[in-house]
């Protein structure tokens, strides 16, 4: 028998809608030991469909005393237990195959019967419970279920499992105070997909590492970390200036990138710098790729090459280290071509050196010389004729524009562009394609922005989405998809996804996440303090939550108007507030479940 006398709490007294009493004395609920928040169970022995014991699932809230009416009581108090109808279900006791429908029975009007009680949940049941899923594959443990932060008389000890395919494409929302194990949560995840993936890699990952936690070891985790745990899987990228490990730096070259470099800058520069009238200025210039130089025909690549000298020289005055590819572009070009004659030569070096001019410049220090001493002419004799070839000046303005800031004559130099300097390296490589490449193959990429603001972490957050929403399309369009998912971690939500931002800008790269990720096979993991400083819209399209301790009313109320199954916990996120305890509502399970998370291990990767 699954519903014995043993764990019978007492008969049903009254029935109100959801809403239960069940009566019951001291005895019986000191032996249970039962805590609010536990699932109960009401049921009959009649209530047996083809071998299968049915029985309805309820939700303990509270309970009263009052005083016996019986005349032949000797005074002590009965009990009444109230409890929220849940759903019902199946079971069979042969096979323990469980089913379970949200709502209320058919059957429940029957509740009323002498035959009917409540009764504890057994193990057993509470195990096939727990193991409802509607996707199949891999499972990972999270914890074990937890009533409240007492636990009763006899703690549960049954341990909560999560199948990956409930987190790989789909919305997982994190919510809760801060230092109540959020982070913790995510490790689990991560983990399980990991070593769910470890043959297969068809699911690759992308963490944004606000704080360093998943890029750096831990004492809380054996001085162990995600990176450090799975090092032939997982590849760091950091924006601090000294790399662990095998990390890379997450760098540009910019004297690669000339076409990419000022949008960049415009996105790097801090506002007050990008209000000033001359930086305006410089940003608003197009500048060519190096492959210009080779596609262009004489007299254009000519003038590309001018335009590129100008801006390599502010970059090296700014303190930028060219790399390889450049130092061998201008050797192997030299300024032979560009219209630098040699009367023009003459004039500048002697109206600004008063000097004849050094040879043609052969290298990349040289032509950076020869860029001084041509800007300074240009500036100072703006009508000489040899500035002109034919009837076209030999400068143009956004030239002019590149020479001012050489020459710094408003008072605005190079130096401005510093601020840059910490995302340049002459070595970097085209990070963006390499970390497609890695997710592809299925491992997980880490970017640490421990030591960024709120600007830097936007700008990489979004130039790297873009890059992998993009590329998930393309396979979509091209239909090579191939069942290959990228999962992505995104820490302090409510900087990518703001309240505010529902709805305005359906175009955005994150709203486009929300709404299109899960058909590109994307899946995103979101973590803040408040449900209520992220989008709605998000909010609404998400299938997975975990609810730590919210101290704010309005935040669970969020919950419960996106989420109706919140409303009947709302009490207890509103008060317990122990590290790890989280509510869990799971894209294949239609009831909240208390869980107190374990530790994330880092010795448990297979």
């Amino acid at each position: 028998m699954l519903f014995t006398k043993e764990n019978r709490l007492g008969e049903i007294q009254r029935q109100f809608g959801p809403e239960v009493t069940v009566s019951s004395t001291y005895e019986q609920l000191y032996e249970a030991g039962i805590v609010p928040g536990q699932f109960l169970a009401i049921a009959s022995p009649e209530w047996i469909t083809e071998g299968a014991q049915e029985f309805i699932l309820t939700r303990f809230r509270h309970f009263s005393s009052y005083p016996a009416c019986d005349s032949n009581d000797s005074g002590h108090p009965s009990y009444e237990l109230s409890a929220r109808i849940m759903g019902s279900c199946s079971i069979n006791p042969g096979t323990g195959k469980l089913s379970y429908h949200a709502g209320f029975p058919a059957y429940g009007a029957l509740m009323l019967a002498a035959s009917c009680a409540c009764h504890v949940l057994p193990e057993s049941i509470m195990r096939a419970l727990l193991a409802l899923s509607g996707d199949a594959g891999e499972t990972f443990e999270l914890g074990k279920v937890r009533w409240g932060e007492h636990i009763g008389k006899h703690a549960n000890t049954v341990p909560v499992a999560m199948s990956v395919n409930e987190v790989v494409g789909k919305r997982t929302a994190m919510f809760g105070k801060t230092r109540l194990g959020k982070s913790n949560v995510v490790k689990l995840l991560m983990q399980g997909v990991l070593n769910a993936t470890r043959e297969s890699g068809h699911v690759g990952q992308l963490v944004f590492d606000v704080n360093g936690e998943y890029a750096n070891d831990n004492p809380q985790d054996g001085n162990f970390s995600i990176a450090s745990a799975y090092p032939e899987r997982v590849q760091v990228y950091f924006l601090s200036t000294q790399p662990r490990g095998d990390g890379e730096f997450l760098r540009y070259n910019f004297y690669d990138i000339p076409e990419r470099a000022l949008s960049i800058f415009s996105e790097l520069l801090t506002p007050s710098v990008l209000e000033i009238p001359e930086v305006r200025n410089f940003l608003m210039i197009r500048l060519p790729a190096l492959s210009a130089l080779r596609n262009a025909r004489a007299d254009g690549s000519a003038a590309a090459f001018r335009k590129l000298c100008l801006f390599w020289t502010l970059l090296h005055d700014a303190g930028f280290e060219p790399g390889d590819t450049v130092c061998t572009e201008v050797s192997g070009r030299g300024l032979i071509n560009v219209g630098f004659t040699p009367a023009l030569r003459m004039a500048a070096w002697q109206a600004i050196r008063s000097k004849a001019p050094p040879p043609m410049p052969a290298s990349f220090t040289e032509m950076t010389e020869e860029i001084h001493v041509l800007s300074a002419f240009s500036l100072k004799y703006a009508n000489d004729p040899n500035l002109r070839v034919g009837r076209t000046e030999l400068f143009d303005e956004e030239d002019r524009v590149m020479q001012e800031l050489i020459c710094q004559t408003k008072g605005v130099g190079p130096y401005f562009l510093r601020e840059c300097l910490q995302f340049h390296s002459s070595r970097a490589s085209n990070f963006l394609h390499d970390m497609l490449r890695a997710i592809d193959t299925g491992k997980t990429v880490i970017i640490d922005l421990g030591a960024a603001n709120e600007r830097i972490v936007r700008y990489f957050s979004r130039i790297i989405s873009i890059a992998v929403f993009q590329q998930q399309e393309q396979k979509f369009i091209t239909n090579t998809l191939a069942g290959r998912y990228v999962q992505i971690y995104f820490e302090e939500a409510h900087m990518i996804f703001p309240a505010d931002a529902g709805g305005k800008n359906t175009t955005d790269i994150y709203a486009r996440f929300a709404k299109e990720g899960a058909k590109f096979g994307i899946g995103i993991v979101y973590s803040t303090q408040s449900p209520t400083s992220v989008s709605y819209s998000l909010l609404t399209q998400t299938e997975n939550f975990f609810i730590g301790h919210l101290s704010s009313e309005t935040d669970v109320d969020a919950l419960a108007s996106v989420q109706s199954l919140f409303e009947a916990v709302k009490d207890d996120i509103l008060q317990f507030r122990l590290p790890g305890f989280m509510r869990v509502l799971s894209y294949s399970r239609r009831f909240v479940l208390p869980v107190q998370a374990k530790r994330f291990d880092p010795r448990e990767r297979r």
